[in-house]
């Protein structure tokens, strides 16, 4: 071949040389610069790949198996476009409820003197009584002088000043400022400047945001025995529901812990989220039941002081529908898989309904059973071999609930609980001291318990104060 090609350029004149010459050169240098292209494309797909695994962690902070099914926004069948069935409103056959008309405080006789149409005065009052009640309020600033006196006992010799029960312990804003200042920011959601702005343009009371603060941490400290007797109340409670969520501190990680029972709502900060927080809560002595996520804390507490868990089935359920329905065309073992556990739930939630404790005993083991049987098939699945195995590891906790009906299939009492913090959190960015994190943990611990209870904050607030 090399002596072909030599005897053909030996063949070629000066010029045809120069010419193939040119030629190769030319071509040369454009594969020389496709090279080049190419590497900056790699470069760059590389780059793109990176930034896209990038782009797919952050997301998956925010949708993933354990995002609640109220913050998928984007995903809900409304938000396509999609018809969703019946249209938003009342349900078919809905009773309704009218609210209920008010006593009126006072009466006024409406009259008039001509015909407001054609201004004619010739007219008469024919007996019939139209009755509009009307509902308004008035905001009167009280503003009171106190002369209080100075007494010396005659005993001790001891001097002090006589105290008005109206009068606050210290500051110069009376209690209905205080309760009203704290219901502005603990159960409307309300900034401290916009409080501040609240009281100088509604009320006529001048105050500024650091005053509103201010007011707020006052408070705080005046119903610490409250926030104290909440925790001590939550260790004799049946059955708790316990989670947590991040909470910065001042741009720094952070959590908040919740613990949740029927009538008590108890919200605890924590540098932390493991740690010895649930001992230090609950107490080495408590004999409730616990409902939990996977969160190992959990586990670890229950080990040590021998404690019933109930696993949140919703938490389960949501995080195997994400493996099995993750690509387009789902695999149907996997989502038998997952309809299968969702009939297991479904069970759980039946024996829940029958009152015989025997006979809820009997489908407990039936349901244990079961549950080991899903595990046997499924747990060589490479795809659901992780799941498969925190199924297992807590086996018996699953159905702790069929037993006892005192704690929930599912730990959605403590999610709701924790949504308050978390629209706060959306509205105020974060806390910035350690008096801010004390404050919020007591009052939204009060504010949220008198929900459950069924009490009005704001009078209770001023009962306290």
């Amino acid at each position: 071949m090399f002596l072909s090609v030599k005897i053909k350029l030996e063949d070629l004149s000066k010029k045809e040389l120069i010419e193939k010459y040119l030629e190769i050169e030319k071509k040369l240098k454009k594969y020389l610069e496709l090279e080049k292209r190419l590497e900056k494309l790699l470069e760059k797909e590389k780059k793109s790949q990176e930034e896209i695994e990038k782009l797919k962690k952050e997301l998956h902070k925010y949708k993933n198996a354990h995002t609640p099914s109220s913050q998928k926004r984007f995903c809900k069948v409304e938000t396509q476009g999609l018809k969703v069935g019946r249209k938003k409103g009342k349900k078919t056959n809905h009773k309704g409820r009218t609210r209920a008309k008010e006593e009126p405080t006072k009466t006024i006789d409406v009259v008039t003197e001509e015909n407001p149409t054609t201004g004619n005065k010739n007219i008469v009052d024919t007996g019939y009584i139209k009755e509009v009640t009307i509902t308004d309020f008035e905001i009167i600033k009280i503003v009171t002088l106190y002369n209080c006196h100075e007494y010396r006992d005659l005993d001790t010799g001891e001097i002090f000043i006589a105290k008005h029960p109206d009068m606050p312990e210290r500051g110069i804003f009376g209690k209905k400022v205080l309760a009203f200042g704290n219901f502005l920011r603990w159960k409307c959601r309300v900034p401290f400047d916009k409080i501040a702005h609240t009281f100088v343009h509604v009320f006529d009371i001048g105050m500024t945001a650091p005053t509103a603060m201010d007011i707020c941490s006052r408070v705080a400290e005046k119903v610490i025995p409250h926030y104290d007797k909440l925790r001590e109340d939550i260790k004799e409670e049946k059955a708790v529901n316990g989670d947590e969520t991040g909470a910065k501190r001042n741009g720094l990680p952070g959590w908040l812990w919740g613990f949740f029972s029927l009538n008590i709502a108890l919200f605890v900060f924590n540098i932390q989220r493991g740690g010895d927080i649930i001992k230090r809560v609950l107490g080495e002595d408590f004999k409730g039941f616990l409902g939990c996520d996977g969160w190992s804390t959990y586990a670890t507490f229950s080990k040590n002081f021998g404690i019933l868990l109930q696993r949140c089935w919703a938490h389960a359920l949501r995080e195997l529908k994400e493996i099995c329905y993750k690509k387009k065309k789902p695999d149907k073992s996997l989502v038998k898989a997952y309809e299968w556990l969702c009939e297991i739930f479904e069970k759980v939630k039946d024996a829940r309904v029958i009152k015989s404790q025997e006979i809820r005993e009997q489908l407990y083991i039936e349901l244990v059973e079961e549950l080991n049987t899903w595990i046997q098939i499924y747990k060589s699945y490479r795809r659901l071999k992780p799941f498969v195995n925190k199924m297992k590891n807590a086996e018996h906790s699953w159905f702790t609930c069929v037993l006892y009906l005192e704690i929930e299939p599912t730990n959605n009492r403590a999610e709701r609980g924790l949504r308050t913090w978390r629209v706060l959190e959306k509205i105020i960015g974060c806390l910035r001291s350690e008096q801010g994190f004390k404050t919020t943990e007591i009052m939204l611990s009060l504010f949220s318990t008198w929900d459950l209870r069924k009490i009005n904050p704001y009078e209770k607030l001023q009962a306290i104060l």
